[in-house]
């Protein structure tokens, strides 16, 4: 399947207290970490995010409603996605550094026939929608939501009833403050002895 894999980098990183993408993870910068994981799987990778152009070997794509949250950004890889004639984006949202190519090809092998697939489970916290795949037909639904005032991805997920995949929770440790950065180097340390 041809998808566009997508950095998602364009959080403001209040809780984190600095720039987050590019904080250090495992000697390589969170934004680079994610882009070398979705380069493993797609051959076309970009960054995405609604602030300054972010400086790295992979595209940068602006958010096409800058401010708006993480659907903005899915809303962003897909309409690019569509522009370059694939089928549709793989989501990977730069803090989540244990997420590994492996982890990629599940969700995309739960995708199917169907218009998106995501890790997930039946009780809170529920979906993982920023390490998703997305037909094209999901960039109509994110624009009617964002359009609505909508910015809730994981009812993106609900409303095109994505499939759910299973994956290893442990993948899904965010980085979003300090110490969660400081728990990621422990595992990848911990991986690396």
């Amino acid at each position: 399947m041809a998808m566009l894999g997508a950095v998602l980098a364009g959080g403001e990183s209040r809780r984190f207290g600095s720039d987050k993408a590019a904080a250090l993870v495992g000697g390589r910068t969170l934004v680079e970490r994610a882009a070398t994981t979705l380069a493993e799987v797609f051959p076309d990778v970009v960054v995405v995010s609604s602030g300054a152009p972010i400086t790295t070997a992979w595209p940068y794509v602006a958010d096409l409603r800058p401010g708006e949250g993480p659907l903005a950004g899915i809303e962003a890889a897909l309409h690019h996605a569509a522009g370059r004639g694939l089928e549709g984006a793989f989501v990977l949202a730069c803090d989540l550094p244990l997420v590994d190519a492996d982890v990629v090809r599940a969700v995309v092998a739960a995708l199917g026939d169907g218009p998106a697939a995501a890790p997930g489970r039946a009780e809170p916290p529920g979906w993982e929608p920023l390490c998703a795949a997305y037909r094209l037909p999901c960039l109509r639904v994110a624009a009617a939501a964002l359009d609505r005032g909508v910015r809730s991805a994981h009812r993106l997920l609900e409303e095109v009833q994505a499939a759910r995949v299973a994956v290893p929770s442990a993948a899904f440790l965010n980085v979003n403050t300090p110490p969660d950065h400081a728990r990621a180097l422990a595992v990848l340390e911990g991986e690396a002895g």
